[in-house]
């Protein structure tokens, strides 16, 4: 996947993408992870907001990343992500449900026997790593 900033220059109106959203808990990770929609139907060009949840039962702050996957492969490089939260580390309070917003659009280029594309999160706790790098 590629981040983008740049808004793309058509919408391919006579074209429809099924995007799936897949999301995975870590091995750690003990609170919710999910997309606040399973799929979405997208037009190429056409920017598009999907809301993932992060939250944390634990009794103390976690810092959490989350790597997103492409499938199938030849369709990473034509989905561009404006923003996400899997650009940054995510802190989460002790008891915190976050909402983490993705804001993608797929590029009007997409080749034509592209018809879905599966998008995967995987969620890990890195508080120890964090904590270690800042020593």
């Amino acid at each position: 996947t590629t981040v983008s900033y740049e808004v793309p220059s058509q919408v391919v109106e006579d074209r429809t993408v099924t995007v799936e959203f897949i999301t995975q808990r870590g091995e750690g990770v003990n609170g919710d992870f999910t997309s606040a929609t399973r799929r979405v139907e997208v037009h190429p060009g056409e920017i598009t907001l999907v809301n993932f949840f992060a939250s944390n039962p634990k009794s103390s702050d976690i810092i959490t990343q989350s790597i997103p996957s492409v499938s199938p492969g030849e369709a990473a490089r034509y989905l561009h992500k404006t923003q996400c939260f899997c650009f940054d580390q995510q802190s989460l309070a002790a008891g915190e449900r976050k909402e983490m917003p993705m804001i993608f659009y797929l590029d009007p280029e997409l080749p034509r026997h592209i018809n879905t594309l599966t998008l995967s999160y995987t969620i890990f706790d890195v508080t120890d790593r964090v904590a270690a790098t800042n020593k």
